[in-house]
């Protein structure tokens, strides 16, 4: 697969070696609406309301925090760590999908709890009210979860058993309040977000398919006997049919990032003969 490069993946800056994203100036307008939100609730300001956004909307002006109600958050120990975590997880699918891709997540995380808030109030003539970056986290590590999910956090964890666990934590969160519309909500913007990423993901390289055709394909497709290989004795000799299903150039490149980090030495007899055999595949595909 050819991946699509693009500069939007680029850094916008760099402050003193430091490299400036879009991330970075959303988690800073992030900071900014933490400490406005601890000045409204020690000012007891009616501004701090009116800032949520509520349902049923009695105005127009009540569609505009759509976009100021993820900025009002309830301030506590924990807050300065929601804003490290935007950051790390934004910045990671920036600089690998680039800006556009993030911008659409992030308006995505915020509009599905909006939308499916507005649509309940609709059905059981009922009010509610939204604030605060929860679902956009949560939809955030899901989505970053889904770029990088065998990428281990602290050195001892993969990101996607991490986001399942944290989803799972937010619902038991949530029941235990008995806010059965927040757990809703927070499947919601959790599936939202693997979707829309997993979307990005096959945009980026060249094997996109258009969702007609893949729910075509997937109501043709017919099930496959899977057979599962032996694991191989590190030791056992491997002959040529061993990559008769596999890449050679993907073989050859693993190899030669083990040989770029550790040198030649570092290869086992084992290894060595996949080398060899990697290389001679490579040469026959070459003549041909």
């Amino acid at each position: 697969m050819a991946r699509y490069m693009s500069r939007d993946t680029e850094p916008l800056a760099k402050w003193r070696g430091m490299p400036i994203y879009l991330t970075t100036i959303f988690t800073a307008v992030l900071a900014v609406g933490l400490f406005v939100s601890a000045a409204l609730t020690a000012a007891h300001s009616p501004w701090l309301t009116s800032l949520k956004f509520s349902v049923p909307v009695t105005s127009w002006t009540g569609w505009l925090c759509v976009l100021s109600y993820p900025f009002i958050n309830h301030v506590d120990f924990f807050a300065p760590l929601g804003l490290v975590c935007f950051y790390w997880w934004g910045a990671g699918i920036e600089s690998h999908l680039g800006r556009g891709p993030l911008v659409r997540l992030l308006l995505i995380l915020v509009l599905l709890p909006v939308a499916f808030l507005s649509v309940f109030s609709l059905m059981e003539h009922s009010s509610g009210g939204l604030s605060g970056n929860f679902f956009l986290l949560a939809g955030l590590l899901v989505g970053f979860a889904t770029l990088y999910p065998t990428t281990e956090w602290a050195g001892w964890v993969p990101y996607k058993y991490l986001a399942f666990a944290s989803i799972l934590c937010g619902s038991l969160m949530l029941v235990a309040e008995r806010d059965w519309l927040g757990v809703a909500d927070l499947w919601v913007v959790c599936a939202g977000a693997f979707f829309y990423t997993r979307h990005a993901i096959e945009k980026e390289y060249d094997d996109h398919v258009p969702l007609g055709a893949r729910v075509r394909a997937w109501f043709r497709r017919t099930p496959k006997l899977r057979i599962v290989q032996r694991r191989r004795d590190p030791e056992e000799p491997l002959t040529r049919g061993d990559f008769e299903d596999d890449e050679p150039e993907s073989e050859m490149d693993a190899l030669l990032d083990k040989i770029a980090r550790n040198g030649l030495a570092s290869l086992s007899p084992n290894e060595r003969a996949r080398l060899e055999l990697a290389r001679e595949e490579l040469l026959k595909k070459d003549r041909k």
